[in-house]
């Protein structure tokens, strides 16, 4: 699928297996950047990335995960599981279980297209194929701590609570 931003063309599609490298290293300058902002949100991309590189190989390899690209290159990158992973169960406790969700992962845009509103872009998109799959809601954490993006999401979604594990995450979710 083409999207236009700014007049500029890009092309939304399901992730590849070459896409990894891609992914990761937008996801590893997320990190740093996120660094700097005084907050450990996806500091493990940085401090360990070999130990975080399985579970979005896995993400891709399911093909759960989707870029966005400019001239052959990713410049976002979205992952929409359609079941909740250990990870999930462990935030959303036994809701995780009920309610047909998307549970949504590793939401990045390149820092070179931050401001364009691709990251709200993604977000409708995946809206609209929740509703196609008939799932009830989109689902989403971050760290409680991270003062920038809390106040991100809670201009535009509901935030339901936090959840005690792993330090406090802030959990969210988009009712459809």
């Amino acid at each position: 699928m083409k999207w236009t931003i700014d007049e500029q063309d890009f092309l939304w599609r399901k992730a590849e297996t070459s896409d990894l490298n891609g992914v990761l290293s937008l996801l590893q300058q997320a990190g740093r950047w996120l660094q700097t902002k005084n907050t450990t949100q996806w500091d493990y991309y940085v401090t360990d990335l070999q130990g975080n590189t399985a579970e979005v190989k896995d993400s891709i390899d399911n093909h759960h995960t989707y870029v966005l690209e400019s001239d052959g290159q990713a410049i976002a990158s979205i992952t929409l599981e359609d079941s909740p992973s250990e990870w999930d169960f462990s935030i959303w406790g036994e809701e995780a279980g009920e309610a047909p969700a998307f549970y949504l992962h590793r939401m990045v845009v390149h820092r070179d297209y931050a401001g364009k509103e691709i990251g709200g872009r993604m977000i409708e998109w995946a809206r609209e194929v929740a509703k196609e799959k008939e799932k009830k809601c989109i689902r989403f954490d971050c760290l409680a701590s991270n003062s920038g993006l809390n106040h991100y999401y809670q201009k535009r979604y509901r935030r339901v609570g936090i959840a005690n594990v792993y330090g406090q995450h802030s959990k969210y979710e988009i009712s459809l």
